[in-house]
């Protein structure tokens, strides 16, 4: 009897309070949850084709330590996680996984314990290491032939892609957006100036000097002020994914229900 435990079970929620971070963890979370529910299967399937029943046993063996293998003791089951699919997949590589897969599948299969451990013990994942992962995983799973997973997978490196860029895009826009608008508005500033101005000069005569001068001042400081103007990029806006409203760069609502949806 085998199991396939959810890659959640393997390390607890990270306390850091950057949402940038906690993203990218759920990301690589989810990833594993994927990578586990595909290669499992295979991995189960090439270690009875090789040891037949006494698969388990020889899957047992990889692990030096007893309590490396999470899951049950019982000796009729064995527990599939993203640990421990790695770990008999390598230590097994040269008995039952090299007539199929060659030296790049191996590789893929060493990265992925190491960031696998990374992910374990909560160490600081960047968008370089999110995106890396989650390629291996699609690379790892289109070597065996495991079409579906593969695609959740590809699918989800457009979406990190797509929330890393799509902010930044939007900040020059609107950036470029507001230079455009600020130098219109001085403009019109500097119209409306000189038309009162010389209004004023040509009504009051040498009396509207004084009121000219202080209308050229206000305008000055006007102009000033809005020439200091930088757009708020960040602040309470709807997310274009789950359209709740949201303060951070990140919404953390759509990594949620993202996470709640895929451990059903």
């Amino acid at each position: 009897m085998t199991t396939v435990a959810p890659s959640e079970e393997t390390a607890e929620t990270p306390h850091s309070t950057e949402q940038q971070g906690e993203l990218h963890w759920d990301y690589v979370g989810d990833a594993l949850d994927v990578l586990t529910a595909g290669l499992a299967p295979y991995v189960e399937n090439q270690l009875k084709s090789v040891f037949g029943e006494q698969w388990m046993r020889q899957a047992r063996s990889s692990f030096r330590r007893p309590r490396e293998q999470n899951g049950s003791s019982r000796q009729d089951e064995f527990v599939w996680d993203a640990h421990s699919t790695l770990t008999v997949m390598w230590d097994q590589w040269n008995a039952v996984f090299r007539q199929h897969l060659g030296h790049y599948e191996r590789s893929l299969v060493s990265e992925l314990r190491e960031f696998r451990n990374r992910w374990a013990h909560q160490r600081q994942l960047n968008f370089d290491d999110t995106y890396r992962v989650l390629d291996s995983i699609e690379r790892l799973l289109s070597a065996i032939g495991v079409d579906n997973e593969a695609r959740m997978i590809y699918e989800r490196k457009q979406e990190l892609l797509e929330r890393e860029f799509s902010d930044k895009i939007n900040e020059r826009q609107m950036r470029a957006h507001n230079n455009r608008n600020k130098w219109w508005t001085v403009g019109v500033y500097v119209v409306c100036c000189a038309a009162i101005v010389m209004q004023m000069m040509l009504a009051w005569s040498s009396s509207g000097y004084l009121i000219a001068g202080f209308v050229v001042l206000v305008f000055i400081y006007l102009i000033y002020q809005r020439l200091q103007y930088e757009p708020v990029v960040y602040g309470p806006r709807e997310c274009r994914k789950c359209f709740r409203i949201i303060y951070t760069p990140d919404c953390p609502y759509c990594g949620r229900k993202r996470r709640g949806e895929d451990s059903k």
